[in-house]
């Protein structure tokens, strides 16, 4: 009788270990699955990301904080910068008549996202401009892949809304960065376009409807190669080779628009690199 009872009993024990790993079994194989879902789902947010990555976009790093730190530069960085050059002064526009928004000086700016020289001057025109006021909405991106100076990291004006007290800015970002159509030249601002710049060169910048610049005015070999990082470095940097050529084109920028809303803001328009570059301007 004892026998058939410790019998019972092993057989009791081995019942339960059998359920235990069975348990065992079934919960790793939920755990498993879990994870695998994880996975799928994951590899499928990626996959969402990179497909909407503009075509041949290298991956943006360091936009947002570099866009960040050029629109809240210090005054005292633009004191220390180079003299601009001749060069770098927008060009009295002959015949040209005051061009105005909401009581405004207007500065226009027609580009494209592909353009490489847009994407370079697009980071002294927004240094200049957050001297006067707030930009929202610009966004990060690279000139095309396909054209000089490939992939130049920069900013889109595309969905940019700019807000100021004594200035006011437009831009129409023609082409996206596949040279497809984006946003269109129409009406005033083509009237003005191919009125003064007939050979249809971009960027084109007009500063009140009465100067303007053709082109990229600053060094489009400082800009070779770098990143957004070492761009917004460079910039920092008044001795290195973007600081040398971004900073005095912020300069000359703001001392054309102070020409415009006659000397404001006061300590901007009167600061030393404002009024070293203003020399240069040709009235």
């Amino acid at each position: 009788m004892a026998k058939s009872n410790r019998a019972e009993t092993a057989a009791r024990a081995a019942q339960l270990r059998a359920e235990a790993a069975r348990k065992d079994r079934q919960r790793t194989q939920v755990i498993a699955a879990s994870v695998a879902v994880v996975v799928v789902v994951i590899a499928v947010v990626l996959g969402i990301v990179i497909s909407n990555r503009p075509k041949d976009a290298p991956a943006a790093s360091g936009g947002a904080a570099a866009l960040a730190t050029l629109e809240k530069l210090p005054a005292s960085l633009f004191d220390q910068a180079p003299a601009p050059t001749p060069e770098q002064a927008p060009a009295k526009l002959q015949g040209g008549t005051a061009l105005t928004q909401d009581g405004k000086p207007k500065v226009l700016y027609i580009g494209a996202e592909y353009c490489p020289f847009c994407a370079m001057e697009r980071w002294a025109l927004i240094g200049a401009l957050s001297r006067f006021g707030t930009f929202t909405g610009v966004t990060e991106t690279t000139s095309s892949s396909d054209d000089v100076h490939p992939n130049t990291p920069t900013f889109s004006f595309k969905d940019a809304k700019y807000t100021s007290d004594v200035v006011a800015f437009e831009a129409v970002e023609t082409q996206d960065r596949n040279k497809q159509p984006l946003q269109p030249l129409e009406g005033e601002n083509l009237a003005l376009f191919q009125k003064f710049n007939p050979g249809g060169g971009i960027p084109w910048i007009t500063y009140g409807g009465t100067h303007a610049t053709d082109g990229a005015t600053v060094d489009a070999n400082a800009f070779e190669g770098k990143t957004y990082d070492q761009i917004i470095a460079g910039i920092q940097d008044p001795t290195s080779d973007i600081g040398k050529t971004v900073t005095p084109a912020i300069n000359m920028i703001t001392a054309q628009i102070c020409d415009q809303t006659k000397g404001q803001p006061a300590n901007v328009c009167t600061s030393q690199g404002v009024a070293s570059a203003s020399v240069l301007l040709k009235r």
